[in-house]
């Protein structure tokens, strides 16, 4: 039974830690780093990079898929 609570003690350190790490990581971030594609390319106005086409995904809202397949993601945010 002290296993089971040692391991759940390390369970919640750890989310703790990574939450600290997380929010200190968003809130000190370098503001003026730009976002850009593979190859230094920036984003078009829609926010996807070259050979990503902007895809109303639904109930997913708008995403950037890329031409060839493959998995979808969330424009880049300018």
């Amino acid at each position: 039974m002290k296993q089971i609570y040692k391991t759940f003690l390390l369970c919640i350190i750890t989310a703790i830690i990574t939450a600290g790490a997380t929010i200190f990581i968003i809130k000190y971030q370098d503001p003026d780093i730009e976002m850009l594609c593979k190859g230094g390319a920036s984003p078009d106005l829609n926010g996807c990079c070259p050979g990503e086409e902007f895809t109303d995904m639904g109930d997913y809202g708008y995403n950037c898929c890329p031409l060839d397949g493959g998995d979808c993601f969330p424009p880049i945010q300018q």
